[in-house]
């Protein structure tokens, strides 16, 4: 492949980028202003996206090729690919393109594997000329290919396509932008719900999950593993809100009915975090922070690391405070009480690693970490998540399920 051309510098702002097209692409420019203004989700987004590029540098086709999944989607144009032709090509192109240049101008960019024929059919014409806009902040690329062999593309159709791709790139931003405050705004109303159905625990999930963070980064866990554990740890008692109020606030010990309702409130969790699309990572740690590493626990009954991870932490974490923590039938346990308990329930109630992280931790778990406020964390939690939704997932949150 022949590279002859690349993007205007990315720091110019769209104003100024708009002021170089001529007319012509200004319109196209223009319709996708309005495009994307009616569309109601990011894949119309980035079939207005594409579909723009497409015309407005003359390609006969183009298609969105996705980062993570290598799917493409959002075909159009003159000439029929087929996506696994778009799949091959896009791969070659990107394999022989420099990697920091948005906007990149290829001429004979089909590599061998994108014209080997199938089955003994003959291969594809080989593309003249392509296109390749990309950009860090988002999940795929845009490609367009001419077979014509008089067209190539140039500078004023690399400015064409950084323009539309900084327009999905700014609607996509302020889309992730409303989602992190909505879903920032669920957490605090949910942490409020749960204090507000036992006062007497009130903070409660918010040690928990300052605990389980801690935990995970000492466990060597990502910064998005770390945040999502600490979201859990925020929700991970939500389905109490179903349990009855004498059953939870009953002072001494439960029956065997009553505990058997208590014991449904991890799935009750999990139903309502269902409901919460973006927070769909959450659920395994949510339904799990009751199981024990010995396979006796509920709701599920796993055992070892047939538990999820996070859970796992959960289980420690939540362990851990509800131990520190006074109750209506007896004191806060002292850290020595607390560390015979771990020490006995190594390989039984708790896995035996986390165990020796909160070991290791312990200082700066006693004195009870009590609650510090939540939106920093959170909102640091919440964009690890956001940013890595999907392309179908971030547009609508679904109305809250009620706890049945």
């Amino acid at each position: 492949m022949a590279i002859f051309g690349s993007s205007v510098p990315s720091k110019d702002g769209l104003d100024l980028l708009l002021l170089g097209l001529p007319r012509d692409p200004l319109a196209t420019v223009e319709g996708l202003i309005q495009s994307l203004a009616s569309a109601s989700g990011n894949q119309q987004s980035i079939q207005a996206t594409v579909q723009a590029v497409c015309e407005g540098v003359g390609a006969d086709a183009a298609f969105w090729f996705s980062r993570s999944t290598e799917k493409v989607s959002a075909m159009t144009g003159s000439r029929t690919l087929t996506p696994a032709w778009c799949g091959r090509f896009a791969r070659a192109a990107l394999a022989h393109s420099p990697t920091d240049r948005e906007v990149v101008l290829l001429t004979t960019p089909a590599a061998n594997s994108a014209q080997e024929p199938a089955n003994g059919t003959a291969a594809e014409p080989q593309p003249h000329a392509a296109l390749l806009c990309r950009n860090d902040q988002t999940s795929g690329y845009i490609v367009a290919v001419t077979f014509r062999t008089d067209k190539k593309f140039d500078e004023a159709d690399a400015k064409i396509a950084r323009v539309a791709y900084k327009m999905l790139l700014t609607q996509r931003s302020q889309i992730q932008n409303g989602v992190k405050q909505l879903l920032l705004g669920l957490v605090h109303s949910l942490t409020a719900v749960i204090d507000a159905k036992d006062p007497y625990t009130a903070g409660h999930s918010e040690r928990v999950a300052r605990i389980a963070a801690l935990l995970a980064k000492k466990l060597g866990l990502s910064p998005a593993l770390q945040g999502d554990v600490f979201l859990a740890g925020l929700i991970h008692d939500l389905g109490k809100i179903g349990v009855r109020d004498e059953v939870l606030h009953k002072p001494g010990k439960l029956t065997a009915e009553e505990y058997e309702e208590i014991k449904q409130h991890p799935v009750l969790s999990d139903r309502i975090v269902a409901s919460i699309k973006p927070f769909d990572r959450l659920r395994p740690a949510v339904r799990g922070h009751h199981e024990r590493y010995d396979g006796t626990g509920y709701p599920d009954r796993l055992a070892g690391e047939a538990i999820p991870l996070l859970a796992r932490v959960l289980a420690v974490a939540d362990s851990c405070d509800a131990m520190m923590s006074p109750r209506r039938y007896r004191p806060g346990l002292s850290p020595i009480q607390i560390d015979l308990v771990f020490t006995r329930e190594v390989g039984r109630q708790f896995d035996p690693d986390i165990v020796a992280a909160f070991m290791a931790v312990r200082a700066q778990i006693y004195p009870p970490i009590y609650q510090q406020g939540i939106g920093e964390s959170a909102y640091h939690a919440i964009d690890h998540i956001v940013n890595n939704l999907t392309d179908g997932s971030m547009m609508k949150l679904p109305a809250m399920k009620d706890a049945e």
